[in-house]
């Protein structure tokens, strides 16, 4: 997409008339506009003509045009300007959730791939270098977006999923996915617990056996606060995979008779554990 705007000092003319009631609203709109700074490397990223509206108090439109701009570039496969637009559009919307979320997935997943796979680099291991490389920028890009947006909790989920894929990092993705479980107040939070809890066990076994007890005793309160007791018919494998976990880990850690959830026999959400 070209850069140069032209219609942009055009419609600056036509609606700034219109502009000045809406002065206060928009202001409240650019909270972090004070802090953007449009410095020289800024203005020759986006050009002039995106320069004049950015100045002009149009912050939300230039990051809308180039979102657009950073799409168009990845159907084109053009990676590094899908990037740089990407980096100006979050800069200028540090707070929009789902543009954090769609352009660390095009570089952790989209440009890694290609990157991976382009058959103009011979090389296998130029290959890898490279896509390591997008992978990690995808990575930075969503923690610089949790740095900016620090109560979302759909961000670290993200984060959880990226470090299990792309990095293969259990505990990682698991500390992710704890901090996610912590935040969340809406449907995913039945989900997240019972991903979290997976993938801490999957590092404590493979990874930090010193996080086997920590396992354990998220595992015991997610059970007491979410399962014992309750008739959930429709939750039964949900149930009995969870409890499952629970009690190998009892016999595992050598839990005394006395302090575990469950005798020998399976147990059920449905029949309430000893106490």
């Amino acid at each position: 997409m070209k850069r140069n705007w032209v219609l942009i000092p055009l419609v600056l003319a036509l609606t700034g008339l219109i502009k000045r009631p809406f002065e206060a609203s928009l202001a409240a709109d650019r909270p972090h506009a004070a802090g953007l700074g449009l410095n020289l490397k800024t203005r020759e990223m986006i050009g002039q003509g995106m320069s004049l509206a950015l100045l002009g108090g149009f912050r939300a439109l230039v990051g809308d045009f180039l979102w657009i701009s950073a799409h168009s570039a990845w159907e084109q496969h053009r990676w590094l300007t899908m990037r740089q637009d990407f980096e100006v559009c979050l800069t200028l919307q540090p707070r929009a959730i789902v543009f954090w979320d769609m352009a660390s997935w095009h570089l952790a997943w989209n440009a890694s791939h290609a990157a991976f796979n382009d058959p103009e680099v011979p090389l296998l291991a130029v290959r890898l270098r490279d896509q390591r490389l997008w992978m990690r920028a995808g990575r930075e890009l969503l923690e610089r977006g949790i740095a900016n947006n620090p109560d979302n909790s759909f961000l670290y989920e993200k984060l959880a999923w990226m470090l299990h894929d792309k990095f293969q990092d259990a505990c990682g993705a698991a500390d992710a996915a704890l901090k996610s479980v912590k935040l969340c107040h809406d449907w995913r939070r039945g989900y997240l617990q019972r991903l979290a809890g997976y993938w801490l066990e999957d590092c404590a076994r493979n990874v930090a056996p010193a996080r086997l007890r920590e396992t354990y005793d998220y595992w015991r309160e997610l059970w007491l606060r979410e399962y014992a007791g309750k008739p959930r018919e429709h939750w039964d494998t949900i149930d009995k995979n969870v409890s499952r976990r629970i009690q190998k880990l009892e016999e595992e850690l050598a839990i005394p008779d006395a302090q575990r959830l469950f005798a020998n026999s399976q147990p059920s959400a449905t029949v309430a554990p000893r106490r």
